[in-house]
């Protein structure tokens, strides 16, 4: 049995694996950056114009031929994972080339397995390659047909990801990954200063919405103040704003004015929405609820005054009656 390595893909002799000898190393770096947005698994059976049977049709016994797993209209990739599985019974996995998207990248895992029938990919791309949009082939596989049947090859356990680890929705027809097109806006952040005001000061919230679709947005966003945010649809509504044509994977920052005349003493929890735009269908994001805690808005020094000496006159009447009518009951009983 023979071996050979070569840059960047694996030659493979049957029921023999070769691994890079730093994937160990660099499998955790995967798993932490791919675990967060790992999708259920998608597989379909792949196509191909010939079957292997035993009527003789090519390729022959011992005939090699290549296939591609490619990826069509996928947007902002910065990870891919996946497996193809295949049928030991008729193939063997003989050579492996990975062909990453990215100009800097790492190969995680480029991994054959004839004795199982799995090859499996792993790559991320690199700081300063920017995220690859568009169609390109992933790997070019190169088969020995070992005996008679069908391949069975099936495209398995697929990740996509983003730079920030969000998942990319996807579908599988045969040995392509297809990119689906979403629409689909958020509110990611709220932040409020200062912390607490005087009744009629001003709060300052900047509100932080994005695209985290494939299209140009253009969508409100509102936001609210909550004194009971266990309670749903009792907020104070602050204001809407429109965010007009927010390109694709990008953030827009809006500030919201809060004049606190006339709002209740107390404090409060600010939420954002943000509408929802046409065709879009993950629309759990768009509703920030209880994004910032505000410190309280609190009476005018005055009120307070005024509270405080009502408090203790009352205090001073109490405690005079009292003593009062304790003197007045004292003297009835002594000299009557």
């Amino acid at each position: 049995m023979s071996i050979q390595k070569s840059e960047g893909k694996i030659l493979h002799k049957k029921h023999s694996i070769i691994r890079y000898p730093y994937a160990l190393i660099a499998l955790p770096i995967l798993l932490l950056s791919l675990a967060l947005f790992s999708l259920p698994a998608l597989a379909s059976t792949c196509s191909f114009k010939t079957q292997f049977t035993d009527t003789g049709t090519a390729p022959e016994l011992g005939e090699t031929f290549s296939i591609d797993v490619s990826m069509v209209d996928v947007n902002y990739l910065y990870g891919i994972d996946f497996k193809l599985r295949y049928n030991t019974q008729c193939l063997d996995l003989i050579e492996a080339v990975p062909i990453p998207p990215w100009s800097s990248h790492l190969i995680i895992k480029n991994e054959i397995n004839n004795e199982e029938g799995v090859y499996r990919l792993a790559m991320v791309g690199l700081t300063p390659a920017p995220p690859f949009d568009g169609s390109a082939t992933l790997a070019k596989l190169t088969f020995v047909r070992i005996g008679f049947g069908e391949p069975n090859l099936l495209l398995a356990d697929i990740i996509l990801a983003e730079p920030s680890g969000r998942a990319i929705p996807y579908t599988s027809d045969g040995c392509v990954i297809k990119g689906i097109l979403v629409h689909d806006v958020a509110i990611v952040e709220i932040r409020g200063r200062p912390r607490g005001v005087v009744q009629g000061g001003i709060i300052s919230v900047d509100v932080v919405a994005e695209n985290q679709g494939n299209f140009v947005e253009t969508f409100d966003v509102t936001l609210y103040a909550d004194q009971d945010k266990t309670i749903i649809g009792d907020e104070l509504r602050i204001g809407t704003q429109t965010v007009h044509d927010l390109p694709a994977k990008e953030k827009r920052t809006l500030t919201f004015i809060w004049d606190t005349t006339g709002a209740n003493y107390g404090i409060y929890w600010l939420s954002a929405e943000a509408s929802q735009v046409p065709e879009e269908t993950d629309v759990g994001d768009n509703f920030l609820r209880v994004g910032e805690y505000i410190g309280g808005i609190y009476p005018p020094p005055y009120v307070r005054r005024t509270a405080d000496l009502l408090t203790q006159i009352t205090s001073i009447l109490v405690t005079a009656t009292i003593a009062f009518a304790g003197t007045f009951h004292i003297k009835r009983y002594w000299f009557p």
